[in-house]
């Protein structure tokens, strides 16, 4: 009795060195990196736990050696940043898919076009600005007065430059405003794809029921009844959904 209980516990023992050895052996990962159907190139490709990298080439694809568990950094100026744990499913297929979101931080400010100013009345003229009698001023210098003084003939005023900055605010505004539609637009089409990547298979698998083979199926579904309006809402709203919507498809999908 006691020999089976030592051979039992050596071979636990073993079996338990055998999985933690899998869960930690290190696999060469082949992948790409897309922004909606665009490949990225130069993406920054970070594994934080062996504190290695690469970069994404031009036609977005890249290798990184990982481990289950490791978490993969992927940053860039343009993008968002995104990290990727790694799962048992990379390490099978030893492939990963990435995507990334626009980042539409911009400057406050845009400069529309050079501008030269005149000290003495701080008014701004498009540089290169051809002021008035102009083969008069191509034999002898221009007159002073009409740079300097505001009472003078004006036809070297560019109005079109002081339109401009008059109505600059409400243009940034308007663009501004053009960028966060654009935006809202982007995240709510990438919204089943980000929730698939973030979640992972084995959510849609094994707590909603739903087929691997069925997953973007039952994405459409949910995205015809509403999923992406909910790309700004909280996890648990999201879930709550998304379990609610597996419970009608599922009973379709038995039909």
């Amino acid at each position: 009795m006691k020999l089976n209980h030592k051979l039992f516990l050596f071979l636990f023992i073993a079996f338990m060195s055998n999985m933690i050895n899998a869960q930690h052996k290190k696999t060469k990962l082949k992948g790409i990196v897309k922004n909606e159907k665009h490949l990225l190139q130069d993406i920054n490709i970070f594994n934080k736990s062996t504190k290695l990298g690469t970069s994404s080439s031009k036609n977005g694809k890249f290798s990184i050696i990982a481990s289950e568990g490791d978490s993969i950094e992927f940053s860039s100026i343009i993008y968002k940043n995104r990290t990727i744990k790694i799962s048992e499913r990379h390490i099978l297929t030893k492939t990963i898919t990435v995507y990334l979101e626009t980042d539409f931080n911009e400057l406050d400010e845009i400069m529309l076009d050079k501008k030269v100013y005149l000290s003495s009345i701080n008014l701004a003229v498009t540089e290169g600005t051809i002021f008035d009698n102009d083969k008069v001023s191509s034999s002898k210098a221009p007159d002073a007065r009409k740079f300097t003084d505001p009472n003078a003939n004006g036809g070297g005023i560019n109005f079109i430059s002081i339109f401009k900055q008059l109505t600059k605010k409400g243009r940034l505004k308007r663009k501004k405003r053009k960028l966060e539609l654009k935006k809202i637009k982007l995240l709510k089409d990438e919204f089943s794809i980000t929730l698939r990547n973030s979640y992972g298979d084995d959510f849609f698998i094994e707590w909603l029921h739903v087929s691997e083979n069925k997953i973007n199926l039952f994405l459409d579904y949910c995205e015809g009844n509403g999923l992406s309006n909910l790309y700004n809402s909280n996890e648990i709203l999201v879930k709550d959904f998304l379990i609610k919507q597996a419970k009608i498809f599922n009973t379709f999908d038995k039909e």
